[in-house]
């Protein structure tokens, strides 16, 4: 196991255990995938897509997918970021979730293996960015950092 040297302000990591975090983002992206598209064939659409005068909600079914799928693979990055014993896993996996909502109707266009790509891409990037947030041992300071950055990011998507 890899020693953590804890200092007054920052939490040293080997390069091996960010390794570790990012290569847990992109299965996490694997694992956001696979759930959009099962959610979205077997969940969504036989849900919303029932009626004519549902085609609104039902052309926007794999964006809700994406959604409902987001929470789920949160949720499941926190336990395995516990499990694993990473400081303050919910700052990872909340932030995440966070920058990358709606990230199923960002790539709606796209050929599915270039989507997948930039879906694993993406959340490996993102567990990358706020593992090196949360290496800061005050917890207030990682979440208003995370939160700002958070803030630029989603407003830089809209511009």
């Amino acid at each position: 196991m890899a020693k953590v040297l804890v200092d007054k302000v920052v939490v040293t990591r080997p390069w091996m255990e960010w390794l570790k975090i990012v290569l847990i983002g992109a299965g996490i992206g694997i694992v956001f995938w696979l759930l959009t598209i099962m959610l979205t064939r077997y969940v969504v659409e036989p849900l919303t897509c029932k009626n004519i005068a549902d085609a609104a909600n039902c052309v926007n079914a794999s964006s809700l997918a994406g959604n409902i799928a987001t929470v789920i693979t949160a949720l499941v990055a926190i336990l395995i970021l516990i499990r694993m014993r990473v400081i303050q896993p919910v700052i990872l996996a909340v932030g995440t979730a966070a920058l990358l909502w709606d990230l199923s109707a960002w790539f709606s266009g796209l050929f599915w293996l270039e989507a997948f790509g930039w879906t694993i891409l993406l959340y490996g990037l993102c567990f990358g960015l706020f593992a090196w947030i949360s290496r800061y041992s005050r917890l207030l300071f990682a979440v208003i950092i995370s939160l700002m950055i958070i803030l630029i990011i989603r407003i830089a998507l809209v511009l």
